[in-house]
This record gives C-alpha cells, sequence and structure tokens, in this order.
C-alpha cells in the first residue's frame, strides 16, 4: 500500500519540478542584473569615483527622469530610424533568401557581393549617404538596412534550403506546385531560422540607427550621444545609453514572443526526470 501512494505521489513531484526550473530561469537574468547594478552603485560609492568618470546607477536614473522631456523625443527618432530600417532590410534579405535558395546560379554570384558588403565599413561610407539622401532620415535607415539584411539572408537561405528533399519529391509526387511546396514544406522548416536572423537583425539595427546618427544628424540618442560627449555630461551620455539598451532589449523579446507564437512547435520540451 506504501510502495502504491509512492508511486501515485511521484508525478506530482516531477511535475513540480520543470516548473520551478522554469521560475528560476525565469528569474535568474534579473537577480544577475540587480547584482551588477549593485556591485556597480557600491562601486561609485566606496571608490568615490567622480561622476564625470563613472556615474552611480542611482544618479543615471534621476537623469533620465530629469531630462525627460529632452530624452523622450531623441529616443523616439531612433525608435523610428530602428523599426524603419528593420523592416526594409529584413523584407531585402528574405528577398534575396528566396533568390539563393532557387537559383544556384545566382548563389554563386550574390553571395560573394553580400559578403563583402559587410567587410566595408558602414560608418566610412555613412557620409556618402548623407551626400546622396540628404540630411533627413533616409541616410540613419540605409545604415540600418545594411547592417540588418546580411544576418537575415544568411540564416534564411540556410533554411529554405536545407529541407529534407524527400519532403519535396513527396509533395511533387501528388502534383504539388511550388507555390504549395513553399508554404507547405519549405517556409515552416525554415522559419526557426529565419526568426534567428530577425533577432540578431533587431540587435544590429539599434546599432545601424546610432552610427548613421553619429555621422550626421540633429536629433536622436546617437545625436544626444556625441552632444553629451562633447560637453563631457557623462550622465546625459550613460542617460541615452540606458535608453538605447531598454530599446533593444524591448524589441529583441518582441521578435522572439512573436517567432515563438508562429512555431510552436519549436518550443523547448522538459523531459520528466522521474522517467
Amino acid at each position: 500500500m506504501a510502495e502504491s501512494n509512492l508511486t501515485m505521489a511521484r508525478p506530482a513531484g516531477a511535475a513540480t519540478t520543470p516548473q520551478l526550473a522554469g521560475v528560476v530561469r525565469a528569474i535568474a537574468p534579473t537577480v544577475f542584473l540587480a547584482l551588477c547594478v549593485v556591485a556597480w552603485q557600491l562601486a561609485v560609492l566606496l571608490l568615490h569615483v567622480r561622476t564625470f568618470v563613472l556615474p552611480a546607477p542611482s544618479v543615471i536614473v534621476l537623469r533620465i527622469i530629469r531630462s525627460w522631456s529632452q530624452l523622450l523625443p531623441n529616443a523616439l527618432v531612433t525608435l523610428q530610424e530602428t523599426l524603419i530600417g528593420f523592416a526594409i532590410g529584413s523584407l531585402i534579405g528574405f528577398l534575396l533568401a528566396l533568390v539563393i535558395a532557387y537559383s544556384s546560379l545566382l548563389e554563386r554570384i550574390l553571395y560573394p557581393l553580400i559578403v563583402a558588403s559587410q567587410a566595408v565599413p558602414k560608418i566610412a561610407v555613412a557620409p556618402l549617404f548623407i551626400l546622396w539622401f540628404g540630411f533627413g532620415i533616409w541616410p540613419k535607415v540605409v545604415v540600418t538596412i545594411l547592417l540588418v539584411f546580411f544576418p537575415v539572408v544568411v540564416t534564411s537561405a540556410e533554411g529554405l534550403m536545407s529541407v529534407d528533399p524527400n519532403l519535396i519529391d513527396l509533395l511533387r509526387s501528388v502534383s504539388a506546385n511550388p507555390w504549395q511546396v513553399f508554404i507547405k514544406v519549405r517556409l515552416p522548416h525554415a522559419l526557426p531560422q529565419v526568426l534567428a536572423g530577425l533577432k540578431i537583425g533587431i540587435a544590429l539595427a539599434v546599432v545601424g540607427a546610432v552610427v548613421g546618427e553619429w555621422v550626421g544628424a540633429d536629433k536622436g540618442l546617437g545625436y544626444l550621444i556625441l552632444v553629451a560627449n562633447s560637453q563631457l555630461d557623462t550622465t546625459l551620455s550613460f542617460a541615452s545609453i540606458t535608453l538605447l539598451v531598454v530599446i533593444g532589449v524591448v524589441l529583441f523579446v518582441a521578435v522572439d514572443v512573436i517567432g515563438r507564437l508562429i512555431t510552436p512547435w519549436k518550443r523547448v520540451r522538459t523531459l520528466d526526470p522521474g522517467l
């Protein structure tokens, strides 16, 4: 009887273990970040570091609150450049991936050019974009596009080309047209790789927007960082960097959540420790 009760009780305990592990994984990054911030605060106070050298986190937070009316409009400008550049760059990257996946000749022609485009420092060619597109939003968007499309095209092409040929042959054997093969097999198979490229691209999009603002801009967080550095206003510089980090993390999490929703079959399954 005791053995039977023990057997019946095991699944309940086994079920709670993965849940506990999931909670730990969820809060671990937050706890680690909080510890880093506390260590930073203590180091600045105990070592008597001057604010213009390294401001404490509490000072940065206060500066964000006090300068919110200045930071928010510039953050919105950078966010707009990031989203537009990410959307266009992702679309271009995916279309190029389709071309590469369906034509081996174009793959041999385009791939070297795509790789060569990444060997050129973006900050070196950004002044040319200002000459071509003016001082508006588009030079920053173009720099962002150049950074975003590369990881998208590489990962998407890899996903589209790694489909099991037997699956494609099976659909063709039942008279499926190329569009049906793409929708039923190629796209679902490639989605995890496409989403991986998008997550890399959204992180690079923020970098691209800032690089574009460094070369020529009169607004945006990148511009604000340049102004703060020229005035030795380190606190404002860190406040701007903090908002850039927040924007990057929020956008990355948003892409990751959307990816999990549209690819439920790729969710990680935790093994039952009781088995």
